[in-house]
């Protein structure tokens, strides 16, 4: 009877070894796949992935990639899409009554309702009267906006008259002048939506870049231990092609935002005047050049890199270390960089590399 037992044992121990060898054999198979497309959110989306063929890859970044332009549609506030109700016709409509708005949007619209009085006044989606004001002179390119018209304008962004009823899925503005503006968010919490369907694919080890939004999953599988995010060079990225990085950050399972004065702008009278504005001033933010945050969920750092970069370099850097999770790396207008402490073990700067 023991020595059937201890056979037993010496099979089942054979069987677990052998799995788990037969385990590590499949991941050794895994290989790395790259794709990007431009057709949402206005930027550049790559999707970088460890898949077991090539096949696999494309039918993951393929769904992804339908992800991404289902919520581009949806929360787009600048086109119509035929059977969509999406931000642009809730903009044109919900100042008249209440108008039917899509379940995604529904739900982006009440997460910024119960996240933005945690940002201090930086972040206001009801804005998109002035943010569509500045949009419409950027196109332009010749001229700046009146500041009568912006003062006029600002007197209509209370979010509090923006009516939501989840149950009958409509909007309705109780100030017929109020317009969204989703702009600080969107990219980042629809990121958030992609990735967390990433992680329960058949994919979970993957990277995605989205403009000034990253966001990683499981480790890479070819060794290293982590994801290197680089941390982009303002001036460069300004004035040069070549996508120099002032530091990388290594990284697993979180998410990498960047607001800079680089990524929108134009120039009139040889002065550059960049896309994010100070609700307080009705114009673009001097504060700093770019700040960068670090925290997991890709829509929740989006809005946080907006808040930040519209305060004062103590301010911000005050802000963020009252958060639970979230650091950050600020460049500010002298090319000084400055970044929280919880940061420096995951920075190159600091002796981080991929593989420790």
């Amino acid at each position: 009877m023991k020595s059937g037992l201890r056979l037993l044992c010496l099979l089942l121990a054979a069987a677990l070894l052998l799995s788990g060898c037969t385990a590590k054999k499949e991941e050794e198979k895994l290989e790395k796949f790259t794709a990007s497309f431009y057709d949402a959110f206005d930027t550049v989306i790559t999707l970088v992935g460890y898949a077991k063929d090539q096949a696999a890859f494309d039918r993951v970044f393929g769904q992804a990639k339908e992800m991404f332009l289902h919520y581009h549609r949806i929360y787009d506030g600048y086109k119509s899409y035929e059977g969509v109700h999406n931000l642009y016709a809730v903009n044109r409509g919900a100042g008249s009554g209440p108008v039917p708005a899509e379940p995604e949007l529904i739900d982006l619209l009440l997460y910024m309702k119960r996240l933005q009085p945690d940002l201090q006044g930086r972040v206001n989606v009801a804005m998109g009267s002035v943010l569509g004001y500045w949009h419409e002179c950027r196109e332009g390119g010749e001229a700046l906006p009146r500041q009568s018209w912006l003062e006029k304008m600002a007197e209509h962004t209370d979010y509090d008259q923006v009516i939501i009823d989840q149950e009958a899925g409509t909007v309705f503005f109780a100030d017929p002048d109020l317009r969204l503006d989703l702009g600080a968010v969107a990219k980042g919490y629809a990121t958030e939506i992609v990735a967390s369907w990433l992680l329960t694919s058949e994919m979970p080890s993957y990277i995605i870049s989205a403009g000034g939004n990253v966001r990683c999953g499981h480790k890479p599988l070819d060794g290293r231990a982590r994801w290197g995010v680089g941390i982009q060079n303002p001036d460069e990225a300004l004035f040069s092609q070549a996508n120099t990085t002032l530091d990388v950050a290594y990284l697993t399972d979180m998410s990498v935002v960047t607001s800079g004065d680089y990524q929108r702008y134009y120039v009139v009278d040889g002065v550059r005047y960049h896309h994010i504005i100070d609700p307080d001033t009705l114009y673009p933010s001097t504060y700093m050049r770019q700040v960068t945050i670090v925290t997991r969920d890709s829509g929740y750092a989006d809005a946080l890199s907006t808040a930040v970069f519209l305060m004062p370099y103590e301010q911000g850097r005050a802000f963020v270390e009252g958060l639970n999770g979230v650091e950050a790396y600020w460049v500010l207008n002298d090319g000084s960089v400055q970044f929280t402490d919880g940061l420096a073990s995951a920075l190159r700067s600091q002796g981080a590399s991929a593989t420790d």
